[in-house]
């Protein structure tokens, strides 16, 4: 190859990985497969440790830490009362800690208490033994140091892992108030993506040819949705901060009817696979479908003989959301029966069914629209504006992504939002910086092929030149010049950048292979002086009650978990933490009765497997 061509490829090489570092958005392929076992569902890969460990997990737009599942006891009978003969695979694929030597053990926690943390207004409660740890998102999308992630064994609340987007970072008070910031916060101040921003949907593997989900951080995917004028405003309290107004509720198929008219504020949250909402709504729905509620799972089962009328009878479910209780900008997002036609299988219930992801709320905390949801909503967010944007996913195929980035706040952009609310692109400054660096880029490289070319001149005119009085060359043959080097191949931006790939069902994932990020310096998240970033914290004390009303902070306060007499620390779905689970802090277990046991757990030494093992119960 010719030296101005090396110069070329490096040269455009440099320009593309400084596009990449933090000046666009950043696609996250999807792992292309559909797991669950309440799905099926469109997950994502998740690279954990060193060296790397390859998980599939789903997205939760609340949480802000990563769950991986335990290679120890995810698939083992302390689980399962029959151990599935697929279930590594079917749970994501297992993480071993011990094979990682990036894994620095923090302790085990619960992922909420007192009624407050992830999911716990639906009643999760999940045993974790967190760390920091080298976290990798997508297959060759970026990687940062000291994440949070923790290892779970439980099936339920969750049988995959997840992957948080949250923003929030979280505090472990009873570790010298060690505070760890979200992957999203780190991208951000390492200046791998401009913005705290991402665009998420669920994907549908009923539409088309199985369409993927799509996750994308600082922009969003024009191709994917349709776009709309409604523009919602993120709720002050933290823990349920993408809050929509359903204005209506309505269902067309044999016949028609409104299941809901009075308005009622929301929830959009992608942990959770089902809509959470009144019971009048449930009545109505139930109603509608012909549904009936298994009273031994808990779940809205579908027999055979109803799945295939449903199947047939082309019902649809309408959605008019708004941030206003009357009137105003709305969209619809319409849901069609195929949506709801998901699978439950083991531990869910014995034998394989199909079910209508439906649940009874028992309060307006509850009202939630789940990952269901999802499948037919576009859903963008964007944290330094407090704006998101809730749009109806279209289903073109073969359509062409068009990825636009949402810059920074700081950028001192103006004309840019997510979309519904106007288009969005890079500002003036930012444009015209580029421009100059490109332009003086180029003038370097033609100096330096010119000064090559120049060399190459000089060299072939010394070889025509008249020898010296060298008698043994006088006397020989005499030998020709060699001919003139060619010009130098030159590689336009088109043959060396990168393209992108269209298609739903393939995501472009090796744009994501020049992401590199420099290691995270693991300090604790600042806070500025009006308090505007909020902390998830783990620890077990309750929060005070305020004599106003004021916004509800998203604290984590996590627990020691309560072990049982058989070793087993309790965690189910739907169910409110023991009131005898132990405060952060102490550093002993406690009994069935509260007295403290042997069992010592400490955040500067290893876990052992007797401990780790308190993560496998079984709801009891």
């Amino acid at each position: 190859m010719h030296p101005g061509t090396i110069v070329l490829v490096y040269g455009f090489s440099w320009i593309s990985g400084c596009w990449a570092s933090g000046d666009t958005a950043i696609e996250i392929s999807p792992s292309e497969y559909f797991d669950g076992n309440d799905g099926p569902w469109s997950s994502f890969f998740l690279r954990v440790g060193v060296p790397e460990q390859d998980v599939r997990v789903l997205v939760s737009t609340a949480s802000p830490e990563s769950l991986v599942v335990s290679s120890d006891l995810g698939c083992s009978t302390s689980v399962f009362e029959t151990v599935p003969s697929d279930c590594a695979v079917s749970r994501g694929v297992l993480f071993n800690p011990n094979k990682s030597a990036t894994w620095d053990e923090l302790g085990l926690f619960g992922i909420n208490d007192n009624g407050v943390g992830l999911e716990a207004n639906l009643g999760y409660f999940q045993a974790a033994d967190f760390a920091s740890e080298t976290l990798g998102l997508g297959l060759t999308g970026p990687k940062l140091d000291n994440q949070t992630v923790a290892v779970i064994a439980t099936a339920e609340p969750f049988y995959l892992g997840i992957f948080g987007l949250n923003n929030q970072p979280l505090n472990f008070s009873s570790l010298g108030n060690y505070s760890s910031p979200s992957f999203l916060t780190t991208l951000k101040d390492q200046h791998i993506i401009p913005s705290l921003s991402w665009s998420y949907t669920a994907g549908a593997i009923y539409r088309l040819k199985q369409v993927y989900g799509q996750l994308i951080l600082s922009g969003y995917d024009t191709s994917r949705f349709k776009e709309n004028s409604v523009s919602f405003t993120m709720a002050d309290d933290i823990t349920r901060d993408l809050v929509v107004i359903i204005q209506s509720i309505s269902y067309s198929g044999s016949t028609s009817a409104t299941l809901l008219s009075d308005p009622i504020s929301v929830f959009v949250d992608s942990t959770d696979p089902n809509l959470w909402l009144p019971d009048s709504v449930c009545d109505a729905f139930e109603q509608a479908f012909g549904l009936t509620l298994d009273d031994t799972t808990g779940l809205y089962l579908v027999n055979d003989t109803h799945h295939t009328a449903l199947v047939n009878s082309d019902a649809e479910v309408s959605f008019r959301l708004s941030d206003v209780t009357q009137g105003g900008d709305a969209v619809t997002i319409t849901l069609p029966y195929s949506a709801f036609d998901l699978t439950a299988e083991y531990p869910l219930v014995e034998n394989k069914s199909s079910y209508f992801p439906l649940k009874r709320a028992a309060n307006s905390t509850q009202y939630t629209l789940g990952r269901v949801f999802l499948q037919e909503a576009y859903l963008t967010a964007d944290y330094e504006r407090h704006t998101f944007n809730v749009s109806a996913c279209t289903w073109n195929e073969g359509a062409k992504e068009n990825i636009v980035t949402i810059p920074s706040t700081d950028s001192g952009t103006t004309s840019s939002s997510p979309p519904g609310g106007g288009s969005s692109s890079l500002g003036g400054g930012a444009i015209a910086g580029i421009v100059i660096g490109v332009v003086a880029f180029v003038l370097l490289v033609g100096a330096i092929i010119a000064l090559i070319v120049r060399r190459q001149r000089k060299k072939a005119s010394y070889a025509t030149s008249e020898p010296g009085p060298d008698m043994s060359v006088l006397a020989g043959p005499v030998h020709n010049a060699p001919d003139t080097p060619a010009p130098p191949k030159f590689y336009s931006p088109e043959t060396i950048g990168y393209s992108t790939n269209g298609s739903h069902a393939e995501s472009s994932h090796r744009s994501d292979a020049g992401q590199h990020s420099p290691d995270s310096n693991g300090q604790d998240a600042e806070l500025d002086a009006g308090g505007s970033q909020q902390i998830h914290q783990l620890h077990g004390e309750s929060l005070p009650q305020p004599d106003s009303e004021a916004p509800v902070y998203h604290e984590l306060p996590g627990s020691e978990v309560r072990k049982t007499a058989s070793g087993r620390v309790v965690s189910a779905r739907g169910t409110s933490p023991s009131p005898d689970v132990s405060t952060l802090g102490s550093m002993g277990w406690q009994g069935e009765h509260g007295d403290a046991s042997s069992d010592l757990v400490s955040p500067t030494t290893p876990v052992h497997r007797g401990i780790r093992s308190s993560l496998a119960t079984n709801p009891e």
